[in-house]
């Protein structure tokens, strides 16, 4: 499980390595007070060293809790590893935040 936060938006990214393939849960907050100024956000998510984990979505929305929560079919060979730490981008309002997530 990878976490982490910014000034406007926390995430949580579970990899989940099973039978030779790892899939991911993503899990994005919006940490406003302001959901409703909030339509659409777009975010991309990558390894920050190796680049094995690369994926993004445009065009999502928030629950009414504030919270972006995706399955994603994205499957690859286990290549992630405790060391590794991800870089998420948000982008919302023409305004962007990035921040870390490291392994807890």
């Amino acid at each position: 499980m990878f976490v982490g936060e910014g000034g406007n938006w926390s995430s949580k990214v579970t990899v989940n390595q099973i039978d030779g393939y790892e899939t991911y849960q993503m899990q994005i907050n919006y940490k406003g007070q302001s959901i409703q100024d909030i339509e659409a956000f777009s975010y991309y998510v990558e390894t920050k060293n190796s680049g094995v984990i690369d994926f993004s979505a445009n065009n999502v929305s928030l629950n009414k809790e504030a919270i972006y929560q995706k399955d994603l079919p994205i499957s690859n060979s286990p290549s992630t590893s405790g060391k590794d730490e991800l870089v998420i981008k948000v982008e919302w309002n023409v305004k962007s935040e990035d921040f870390t997530l490291i392994n807890k």
